[in-house]
């Protein structure tokens, strides 16, 4: 560090004992140079030259504090001396005094500095402190005189990027690669800005081929994770999460964010095992505590919350996450008021989202309605400032249900190419009905046949509809096809059920309202059970919940899109049954609920299904079941109760906005918006 020239000027001191000590430095025996050092100026401390020796041996032994007085007083007297401001700049910047240390690298220096010593550690102090535009005139300067400098273009290429100047970084950044074409970091951050610069597909081509190319590295994946969250590409996002886990079994951070985003996908053992895996590593963290808490309230094993607070106190967690877990515990145990309480003090140790929705659940049970409406939307007001953009998607869902429907019609219908299925497999019986209508519940009692196997909100007819082409194309998709098409279903039913021969699938999928066309082009002879309920009791419930937002559920974050939805969705369905003359039973909620087995019986007949010989206990089926995937997990598990029904009528001015929309469904469906009405027992017609 300056040492060559330094020891030239010593050695022509007369001063013998300075020549002595630049001789050891020379051969590299710094220690009895810096002792040496030390002793001459004891008595000649005034000596610039023999500081800026001192300085620059101390540089060398890493003895940077004790570097840095030396080289201050040489500085003094030698401002102009570029290898003693380069040393001083660097043990300044060693030692923590970032601030001083860029000071020194200014403009006329880090020009006159053939080194670039100056320009480049300005360069990094200006980035760290995010004097970004510094930053990029400094590594500008270096790259003037030196333009095959990767670790420069990268540099810049980040200054830039952060300054918004993303042209600039692109082309920054790819000269980076250019030139260090192995280096993992350069890959990611040109990736990176790509994305920032709106190029997301160049993106994440750059991201998936570092990806592969470093095969150890979890960077890359997070990257692409971060992308996928912000495209809304669920699946894409919990593989990139899972697969930069399995890279990176030792950091404790990326096994919570695989457990978060698993139990998102209601995946639970998974979940579970990954905030396990972060709470070897890491006994304190509080956020895996929290995530193994929300867990076990979603798979109803709330009886080990006690343990987990216990677990969570004996390692010293902090405060705030044992007081969410304790106020899940109180949840559960009934203790309303102690739960709001500690889920206060709790702050944000969990996603707003998620805090909100906890509020809002716990000031309804207290009666505070008005209170708990406006945690509600400021739970929703949260998640519409998602940067998946969920209101653009919610909109994208709605404009493909009204381009079905206006396809929709019997002369459409007739253009379809001929199709008889194979007799392979009993087609499944469709569970349908907007979601919160009490879809869970029903599915739950109909698994008292024995023979029935629930399909639990999968996605698997809409990839086939998309793989066959898409809506447009059902009509043409020839015999080979469609065959094909049900097999795949039956395939991935078996993935997901124990499909025997004389398996009776029920697939749920509320939405499936709007896909009752792929189900009569694969399945002719299907049938269908409608799940009803006040249309202001499902939008009121389909707002209150805190839904993983897929392009279908981001509608249930403003309440005119929810209502707006529902509107198209029954236009939709009533068009379906009228064109394909479907055959379907209707479970009203409101009935089930005051009398199940006045409700269901008829319905077992219709669809085959044996009545239990034993009282209706859909608890026991719940517990059977395992896991509950849907927003209505805890309901399941609890005697049938009534509060549920006209729930809305304590939003009943909350809901006002909606009501022109959804006024014309609350007459036709056989309720009312001014007294208790529901449809009538005699109407079972569905």
């Amino acid at each position: 560090m300056g040492l060559a020239r330094l020891m030239a000027e010593v050695m022509a001191n007369p001063k013998r004992t300075i020549a002595l000590i630049a001789q050891k430095a020379a051969q590299g025996r710094f220690d009895e140079a810096a002792t040496m050092a030390e002793q001459a100026l004891l008595t000649d401390g005034d000596d610039p030259v023999l500081h800026a020796l001192a300085g620059a041996i101390a540089f060398r032994r890493d003895a940077f504090a004790q570097a840095v007085p030396h080289l201050r007083e040489a500085h003094r007297h030698f401002p102009d001396d570029l290898t003693v401001r380069a040393n001083l700049a660097d043990a300044l910047h060693r030692t923590g005094d970032a601030s001083a240390a860029l000071a020194l690298c200014d403009d006329r220096s880090v020009q006159n500095d053939r080194t670039l010593r100056l320009g480049r550690l300005g360069g990094h102090l200006a980035q760290e402190a995010e004097d970004f535009d510094l930053a990029q005139k400094l590594y500008r300067i270096v790259l003037s005189r030196n333009d095959s400098d990767w670790s420069a273009w990268n540099n810049l290429g980040n200054s830039l990027g952060a300054l918004g100047q993303y042209d600039g970084a692109v082309e920054a950044l790819r000269r980076a690669a250019a030139l260090a074409p192995d280096s993992p970091p350069i890959q990611l951050n040109l990736g990176n800005v790509l994305i920032d610069a709106g190029h997301f597909d160049e993106g994440e081509g750059v991201l998936v081929a570092a990806a592969a190319t470093f095969a150890t590295d979890p960077a890359p994946l997070l990257a692409l994770f971060g992308l996928y969250r912000l495209q809304g590409r669920e699946d894409e996002t919990y593989d990139a999460i899972a697969q930069a886990a399995a890279r990176a079994p030792g950091v404790a951070t990326i096994q919570c964010d695989w457990g978060q985003e698993a139990a998102r996908r209601n995946l639970y053992q998974p979940a579970e095992g990954a905030f396990e895996a972060a709470l070897i590593l890491e006994p304190t963290l509080g956020p895996a505590y929290v995530g193994l808490a929300a867990v076990y309230e979603r798979m109803n094993r709330e009886g080990e919350l006690d343990g987990l607070l216990d677990r969570a106190a004996r390692h010293g967690v902090d405060e705030r996450s044992a007081s969410f877990i304790n106020a899940l515990r109180l949840k559960r145990a009934g203790d309303i008021e102690g739960a709001f309480a500690a889920l206060e003090f709790a702050g944000d140790v969990v996603v707003a989202g998620r805090r909100l929705h906890l509020r809002g659940i716990m000031l309804d049970r207290l009666g505070r309605y008005d209170e708990a409406f406006a945690a509600f939307e400021d739970m929703n007001a949260f998640w519409r400032e998602d940067p998946s953009r969920p209101l653009e998607r919610a909109r994208e869902y709605r404009d493909s249900v009204a381009q079905s429907e206006a396809l929709l019609s019997k002369e459409w219908l007739a253009g379809w190419t001929p199709f008889v299925p194979k007799a392979d497999h009993r087609s499944p019986i469709f569970l349908v009905g907007f979601p919160r209508s009490g879809t869970t519940l029903l599915d739950t009692m109909l698994m008292a046949d024995p023979l029935v196997q629930v399909l639990e909100e999968e996605a698997f007819l809409a990839q086939i509809e998309n793989d066959l082409g898409g809506f447009a194309a059902l009509a043409t998709a020839d015999a080979d096809q469609l065959e094909k098409a049900r097999d795949r279903y039956f395939e991935k039913v078996a993935e997901v059920v124990d499909l025997k021969p004389d398996t009776i699938v029920v697939d749920k999928h509320p939405m499936h309202l709007n896909k009752v066309a792929v189900i009569r082009r694969l399945f002719p002879d299907a049938r269908f059970l409608l799940a009803l309920r006040h249309p202001c009791d499902v939008l009121l419930s389909c707002f209150l919940t805190n839904f993983r937002l897929n392009n279908a559920m981001a509608n249930f974050i403003d309440l005119q899109d929810a209502a707006t939805l529902y509107d198209m969705t029954f236009r939709n369905w009533e068009k379906s049954r009228e064109t394909f003359a479907l055959p379907v039973s209707t479970m009203v909620y409101e009935r089930l609920v005051e009398d199940p087995e006045r409700e269901l019986k008829p319905i077992f007949a219709t669809l085959g299904l044996s009545w239990p010989d034993d009282k209706l206990d859909h608890r026991e089926a719940a517990r059977a079941r395992g896991t509950v995937g849907t927003a209505s997990y805890a309901q399941v598990t609890e005697p049938i109760y009534k509060r549920a029904s006209g729930r809305w009528q304590r939003y009943a001015s909350h809901l006002k906005p909606i009501c022109e929309t959804i006024g014309p469904w609350v007459d036709r469906l056989g309720y009312s918006l001014t007294d208790d009405r529901i449809p009538s027992w005699a109407d079972r017609v569905g």
